[in-house]
Order: C-alpha cells, then structure tokens, then sequence
C-alpha cells in the first residue's frame, strides 16, 4: 500500500498538522492494493505452495540390506521376530485378515538426529507387510532390500526441494522406523540397538544419499529395528496424539423425502434409529493383556487388548 505524503512549508511559526490516516471507510483508490494484500494473506494461510516434486533413489545394487522388525511382548521383557508380538493371532495372519492388511510399516527420513533442529525430509511407507520373509511357513517381519527383491523400501523419493540445498556426493541422514496396528489404533516405536541407550542417537538409523547416482543405502547392512515396551512414557505420549474414529458402514435412510418438514414418509430412518456403537473409542497404550472387552470410565474409555506371547529370544533393554 503507497505512503501517504504531505508536503509543509516551514513558516517558523507554530502551526497545526492535519495529516489523513486513511481511517474510516475512504478506502478511495485502494483497492487495488487491499485485493493484493488479501490475496497474499490468503495464500499464506490456506494451502499454501508446495513444490512436492520428487526424484527417485534405487537402493544401492552392490549392497543387500535385510531389516530385521522385532515387536515386543506386552511386559516389555522380550522382543521377537514376529508378528505374532504385535498382537495379531496366527489366524489373523495366516487369513490375511483386515487388521493385518490394513497395518502399515513407516519409515521417516530426517537430516538430523537432533530432535531441537531436525526437519523430516520424506516419509516412506510399506503397506505389504505379508510380502517379506517367512518362518515355518508364516509370514514374519523380515523384509531384504535388494535388486532381486523389490519391495517398498527399495525405492525412496526425496524432494527435489531438499535435494537443491544440498553440496557434496553424499548426503548423511537419518531414519527412524515405526509401525501402525489397525487392529489397535497404535503405534509402536523402534530404537536401534547398536546405538547406546543414552544418545540422542538411539532411535535412528542412519542412512546415506547419493545424489550423482541417484543411489541410497543404509550404514549397515543388517537392521534390527527394536519396539520400544508398550508401556514406555515416550510411546504413550506418541499414541496419545493420535486421533481414532470408528470406520462404519453408511446406512441410509429409506422412503421418500419431503423437502418440507425434511422428514422421510414411507419406511423408517434407520439413520436415525439405529442403535448407537458400543465401541469405547479409547486405548491405553500397551494394554494388551485379556481378550474381553470392557468398558470403563465414559471420559477415558480403553480397549484391552489380546495378550502378546511371553517368551522371546532377546530381552528388551531400559531405553528413554
């Protein structure tokens, strides 16, 4: 919007300044610029611009990287290679249930692992969980990242954005793995092992991008990405941002509507009379402990959970 200018002559004696704000509704000759700066402070504050343009790195050929998922038992004493620890029954997964099929594997790569001053770069997902490796002829979370196995961590599409800021041959990441249970409404976190349990460090792997080759891989070959216990404060906290909301069914209503009273005159409305869910909406991370299903306080509702198995073959160290 243009400076108002007054021109005054100096006189040397005291005078009175009358000077126009523009207050009031004399908008005379600013619309044009009233319209700009609206449709800047639009722009900014509803779906801003954003360059999502992508280019897409292969997994390293020479190397073979296997990521190894091990899923904690509801104490958080063992960990173990199956999805079995998950929560999910044998059934459930040998039947390719819902809840197993709708769960998805998350992989989030950040430049740093400073929680303070990171920015996730992108986000990768693998939604075919069944697709890895098997034991005794049950799928497991194991899952080989190579050229004769191609499968959704292979690829990784990183921001052209991101990419242009970068100098060098080689980019230093950082990932940090978690999984999504339909069956729950949770989301377990994994730590990296190999990383001690008092660095920032610990719940990051990292990874390396090569941009001149459009090539990436990990800095190891073998990842044992570990669930941190259910019951672990960080974890609670992280499913306690999550918001669930029930996925039914419609159901509409039948008859003819009258646009009058807006009411249905032949038929019932079984929008209107249907039974309410008795579905608690609720979790309590890590509860995973009986199969009945209660009901508790009406503000704080929780979901008991199946039991995971008890042994393992490694106990879950004390991290966070």
């Amino acid at each position: 919007m243009p400076i108002i200018k007054e021109r005054i002559k100096n006189n040397t004696q005291d005078i009175f300044l009358t000077i126009d704000l523009g207050v009031g509704n004399n908008l005379n000759g600013y619309q044009q610029e009233i319209d700009e700066l609206t449709e800047d402070t639009k722009e900014e504050l509803i779906n801003p611009v954003i360059d999502y343009e992508v280019e897409r790195f292969k997994h390293l050929p020479a190397n073979t990287s296997v990521l190894i998922f091990k899923f904690s038992n509801a104490a958080g004493t063992a960990t173990e290679n199956s999805f079995e620890y998950a929560g999910f029954s044998s059934s459930e997964i040998e039947d390719a249930d819902d809840v197993v099929l709708n769960s998805f594997f998350i992989m989030d790569f950040y430049d740093t692992y400073d929680v303070y001053t990171q920015t996730k770069i992108f986000t990768t997902y693998n939604t075919l969980i069944l697709d890895g490796e098997t034991s005794g002829g049950e799928p497991i979370p194991k899952y080989y990242v190579r050229d004769s196995t191609i499968n959704q961590f292979f690829y990784q599409y990183v921001p052209k954005s991101f990419l242009n800021t970068q100098t060098g041959s080689t980019i230093t990441g950082y990932v940090k793995f978690s999984f999504y249970s339909a069956k729950y409404g949770f989301v377990s976190l994994f730590f990296n092992p190999n990383n001690s349990a008092s660095s920032p460090e610990r719940m990051y792997f990292k990874t390396y991008l090569y941009p001149d080759t459009m090539e990436w891989k990990f800095d190891n070959y073998t990842l044992t990405p570990t669930e941190l216990s259910p019951n672990n404060s960080y974890v609670t906290k992280v499913n306690d941002a999550i918001d669930t909301f029930e996925n039914l069914q419609q159901n509409p209503p039948e008859g003819a509507f009258n646009p009058e009273d807006g009411t249905y005159e032949v038929g019932t409305n079984r929008r209107a009379s249907r039974t309410p869910s008795t579905r608690t909406g609720g979790r309590t991370a890590g509860d995973r402990t009986t199969s009945t299903s209660t009901t508790t306080d009406d503000d704080n509702p929780t979901i008991p959970r199946p039991s995971r198995p008890s042994g393992g073959d490694s106990e879950l160290p004390s991290v966070l």
